[in-house]
């Protein structure tokens, strides 16, 4: 079924007077279809084999030209698509025209190779796409539609088979004026001294496609089997006519059907549309669950990876309290691969005096050697007091999460995290360890926290088995 209002177009050439009002309504209505396209109508002449007349819309204007175009220049394949006998229907039997209305008439894509044999017939010289059919009254060929467009891909097979009912509407339109102007013409042969009207002319259209002067003989006696022909199909043409307007009727209502069922498969794609939209929303809410799962999955690896880092570096740190070591030593060493294998730029290690209110530094990395010899601080004052006299660790994301304890602002740091832990053996608070700028900037992380309290136990145990040692070693 065409995509276009058949209905329309049958009214419009319905009520046109005569050949030119065809072809005026016919490329008007081709040429109001899309922006781009372009319609010329070329008519043929049987008698001369030649394309004759050329119209085209300019605007509201119909454009007429006359030509003198061989079928023979015209490109191989088309010829033998259009021209040839048996090009337009299998069948010996002429079929009625509304019998043959809907017929899939051949059409023919013109190549680039065609363009300059059909410069003559096309509205756009400089056209991408072309597509050529034919006008015929069964098996006679009336005219040739040639439709061209400035744009790639304009016309496919199924824009061809859309236009297939419109092209033969108009058909049937010129056939039924050209017969009627045929049967009230004389049917005399004309005469050398006639020169013949042009095509479709508005002040002599009933002579529009009389055959130009010929001598009389075998081309003659077709002329006249032609007159004769033209003259029984108006005949019968007169006759149907009350039966083309039923069919035409039964036709209107055809569409009206096919209007009917196409409002229901709207409604089902509706319905369709809207079971692909939950299957879209669904799709999303596993998507993003997916992606949760996912993050998850990421961090959880991530996780791992430092917890493998953890102890790894344990391992280190238990292989060498399972050897004989100084725990200055110790203490120095275990400072330096925690701030190496975890990305601490500045860590020290602070350790409380014998009398237990002061606390100096015993192992740092990332402090200058000289401020780091002289700093005391006393049990219960700054940070570090502060974690050594409440035994808790201190663990700041940012400076806000502080509200213990105000930050000196002494030193430049990278951030404001930071990280404190008490070292604590038995009873006795041995000392602290201080965490601070982590590489890159970034705050610390619950990680972080697990791994330096795990490390200052480990040191408290080596500073507390140190400090029995040295007592031991005093009372004996």
């Amino acid at each position: 079924m065409s995509k276009f209002d058949l209905r329309d177009v049958s009214k419009r050439l319905s009520e046109s007077r005569d050949t030119e009002a065809v072809v005026y309504e016919f490329l008007g209505y081709l040429q109001s279809l899309r922006p781009d396209w372009r319609a010329s109508l070329a008519f043929y002449e049987v008698s001369r084999d030649q394309l004759t007349s050329l119209y085209t819309r300019d605007g509201e204007e119909l454009v007429h030209r006359n030509l003198l175009v061989a079928v023979e220049q015209l490109p191989a394949r088309l010829v033998r698509k259009f021209f040839q006998a048996g090009a337009f229907s299998d069948s010996a039997n002429r079929r009625s025209l509304l019998a043959s209305l809907f017929k899939n008439t051949p059409f023919y894509e013109p190549e680039e190779s065609d363009a300059q044999a059909l410069r003559p017939l096309v509205a756009i010289p400089d056209w991408e796409s072309c597509i050529c059919m034919p006008l015929a009254d069964q098996e006679d060929l009336l005219a040739m539609l040639v439709m061209t467009s400035r744009k790639k891909n304009a016309f496919g097979s199924r824009v061809a088979n859309d236009l297939v009912p419109v092209k033969s509407m108009a058909a049937l339109a010129l056939a039924q004026h050209l017969y009627r102007a045929a049967q009230s013409a004389p049917k005399s042969a004309p005469t050398p001294t006639q020169t013949p009207a042009p095509p479709l002319g508005r002040a002599a259209e009933p002579a529009a496609f009389e055959p130009a002067p010929m001598e009389f003989g075998g081309a003659g006696a077709e002329f006249q089997e032609q007159l004769r022909q033209l003259d029984q199909r108006a005949a019968e043409l007169a006759g149907t006519r009350e039966s083309s307007e039923a069919r035409l009727e039964a036709l209107s209502h055809q569409l009206e059907r096919a209007d009917q069922s196409s409002s229901q498969y709207r409604q089902e794609l509706e319905h369709v549309k809207e079971h692909l939209q939950a299957l879209e929303e669904q799709s999303g809410a596993a998507t993003a669950h997916l992606n949760e799962a996912y993050s998850q999955l990421t961090e959880t690896q991530d996780r791992t990876a430092e917890l493998r880092r953890t102890v790894g570096f344990l391992q280190d740190v238990f292989q060498m309290l399972s050897q004989e070591h100084d725990a200055q030593e110790m203490a120095e060493t275990m400072v330096l691969w925690f701030s190496e294998n975890f990305g601490v730029e500045r860590c020290s290690l602070m350790v409380v005096d014998p009398a237990r209110d002061m606390m100096r530094i015993a192992a740092q990395r990332g402090i200058d050697p000289a401020i780091a010899a002289s700093v005391r601080v006393r049990v219960g004052q700054g940070i570090s007091g502060w974690v050594a006299h409440n035994r808790k660790p201190l663990f700041v994301r940012v400076r806000n999460d502080a509200t213990e304890v105000e930050h000196t602002g002494q030193d430049v740091y990278n951030s404001d995290s930071f990280i404190t832990v008490p070292l604590v053996n038995g009873d006795q608070v041995v000392g602290v360890l201080n965490l601070s700028n982590k590489s890159g900037g970034l705050p610390f992380d619950q990680i972080d926290l697990d791994r330096a309290t795990l490390t200052g136990s480990l040191l408290a145990m080596s500073l507390g088995a140190d400090d029995v040692a040295q007592r031991a070693q005093a009372w004996g």
